[in-house]
């Protein structure tokens, strides 16, 4: 029998074009809501799953309805209105990240209180752990987790608190810092569970390939550049990190390990079992965009079909029963 995991990635408001591609699967195959045993998520991937488990927004079509209205207005308002960049304080309050999550859930129900699936997510402290120092945070309701007691509402919030755009939650910051895909998490969760990776089986879905590359010449490059990128940006690297400025490290190692490492990696873990739905953005879609244009190119990229979805598809015939 497979041991069947769908994984959300990070990325802010793009997580609508995640909604759309889920609400494509289950249109096809509605057993990947109930069939599948491990739901991992980071950042807007953990709100995706929080809104599954809901009972106002438990079917894609509500999840997608949640970013075009909630979300969509909380990133159109914004509570830093200065110009100074970086930004010397979060462009958005946490705190309102964890009302909506208590108006969903409450405030004290904890992932233990679901017992129908598997849940995980990430999330990154940053404060004194114990010896450890800082240290990545699996929030999980499987049977050996240490923390299946935490609130959903502390978790998601915690899985979502982008340095820049949001201040921490109690000492964690968002789940990209461990990365922004959960699916190797998820596995490394599921083989501790006793579960053989022959029969693990993931479908990931992203919010949205990018690419990203340097054209300029970086054998002279001293740390300054590397921090903070050329005069007048000839790379064209957009910010990061929202309020923030270009910064060439840090886009390679937030996005380089998600975009291409992770999918090279567990591709060759889980040959003929995993498939990686991420549809390529030829435009730059910042994590609080609500330009409807950009909005738009993200609902028909997830509707859009590809060898990726059919491949999805075939997985969830053959497994998802």
């Amino acid at each position: 029998m497979s041991y069947n995991i769908v994984s959300f990635c990070g990325g802010g408001i793009r997580g609508l074009m995640s909604a759309e591609i889920l609400n494509q699967l289950w249109a096809a195959y509605p057993n990947i809501l109930t069939k599948t045993d491990l739901f991992a998520g980071t950042s807007t991937g953990s709100g995706i799953i929080s809104l599954l488990l809901s009972e106002k927004y438990a079917t894609p079509p509500g999840v997608i309805s949640y970013f075009q209205n909630q979300e969509v207005s909380f990133f159109s308002n914004p509570k830093y209105k200065g110009s100074q960049l970086p930004s010397p304080e979060p462009w958005y309050a946490v705190s309102g990240v964890y009302a909506g999550q208590v108006a969903i859930h409450g405030p004290t129900k904890t992932l233990n209180g679901f017992t129908d699936q598997s849940l995980l997510f990430t999330s990154f402290n940053v404060q004194n752990s114990g010896d450890l120092g800082w240290t990545p945070l699996l929030y999980n309701n499987l049977s050996k987790s240490t923390n299946g007691d935490t609130a959903i509402a502390d978790a998601v919030t915690s899985s979502s608190a982008m340095p820049g755009m949001l201040g921490s939650w109690k000492g964690n910051v968002d789940g990209a810092f461990v990365n922004h895909d959960p699916t190797i998490a998820a596995i490394a969760l599921a083989m501790n569970e006793g579960i053989a990776i022959e029969d693990i089986v993931v479908i990931c879905i992203g919010t949205g390939f990018m690419p990203t590359y340097l054209v300029s010449d970086t054998s002279s490059w001293g740390a300054a550049q590397w921090q903070n990128g050329l005069p007048g940006n000839p790379d064209h690297i957009s910010s990061l990190l929202v309020g923030g400025t270009v910064s060439p490290i840090l886009s390679i190692s937030l996005n380089g390990t998600s975009s291409s490492l992770m999918p090279t990696l567990i591709g060759m873990m889980l040959p003929g079992r995993y498939v990686n739905i991420n549809p390529v953005l030829n435009t730059f879609i910042a994590e609080n965009d609500t330009n409807p244009a950009d909005l738009k190119t993200l609902i028909t990229a997830g509707q859009a079909d590809s060898p990726q979805i059919e491949q999805a598809k075939q997985l969830l015939q053959q497994y998802w029963v």
